[in-house]
């Protein structure tokens, strides 16, 4: 079962252009039993191992912007223990509150996105495109213009980077819904660069929360993960060949309806 799961939320990562890692914690708590906190933890791992296959598959595309990833990364990293340790502070109600509201918030951005800008809802992380350039940004990242660093660079990547170490260590989630968006803001960047670049700052902020996980008195199923990453690699695999004929503005939608009935049901459950 736990492979099974694992496929699901790689398949479901794999097709979502920003947001999809919230299927992982209602499946971890509904299908297979665990605590909140626990399922939080083995996200972590499960998203970090997603995103970093997810990577390995882009390397050759050459829509990865690696100086933005590697700053965003590095700053996101640092904050995502912070999260995971504030993580053990709460109870399982108010925890499950914070991401029940949390998943609204993501569900309602892509819904909006695929009904406004339906063209960006065929851009997913399994997939691969040319990149389009966009000049108009704060640091200017492109294949024109130079990096540019200035206040308001240091500010929106630094602000941006913070909130989702924070939320990807609290809730167990990739963060992909505020890095995508944040990087078109400020860099420039097309939004086939942004979602790949996406997979690495995803791909490092989680490994560092699913590392304070392990370093935790919690109790970790080493054995359990395992079979879940091995799914993860699975559905990642199974995106890649799937997103040509499936992504597209409808599946975000259902993915969005589907967010909220998950998160409802595990919000029942824990109360």
């Amino acid at each position: 079962m736990e492979i099974v799961v694992g496929s699901i939320i790689g398949i479901v990562l794999g097709l979502t252009g920003a947001g999809g890692s919230v299927f992982a914690v209602p499946l971890f708590i509904l299908v297979l039993g665990l605590e909140p906190s626990q399922a939080i933890g083995l996200s972590l791992g499960a998203v970090a191992t997603a995103a970093i296959f997810g990577t390995l598959a882009r390397l050759r595309s050459g829509n990865i912007e690696w100086l933005p990833a590697l700053v965003y990364a590095v700053i996101g990293a640092s904050f995502a223990p912070v999260g995971q340790w504030a993580n053990q502070q709460v109870s399982p109600r108010v925890l499950m509150t914070g991401f029940a509201l949390l998943v609204l918030v993501i569900a309602i951005r892509m819904w909006q996105q695929a009904s406004k800008k339906p063209e960006t809802a065929s851009v997913v992380r399994a997939g691969s495109s040319s990149p389009e350039d966009n000049d108009a940004a704060i640091c200017r990242v492109n294949n024109r213009k130079k990096f540019k660093i200035g206040l308001p660079c240091v500010l929106g990547v630094s602000g941006g980077a913070i909130l989702t170490g924070l939320l990807s260590g609290l809730f167990g989630v990739g963060g992909g819904f505020l890095i995508v968006p944040t990087l078109l803001f400020l860099t420039g960047i097309s939004i086939q660069q942004a979602v790949a670049t996406s997979l690495v700052v995803i791909g490092a902020i989680s490994s560092a929360g699913f590392t304070s996980y392990l370093l935790s008195d919690a109790f970790v199923a080493l054995d359990t993960f395992t079979l879940i990453a091995t799914g993860c690699g699975i559905g990642i695999a199974a995106g890649v060949l799937l997103s040509k004929k499936l992504a597209g503005p409808v599946l975000q939608k259902i993915f969005s309806v589907l967010m909220l009935v998950m998160a409802g049901i595990t919000l029942l459950t824990s109360f």
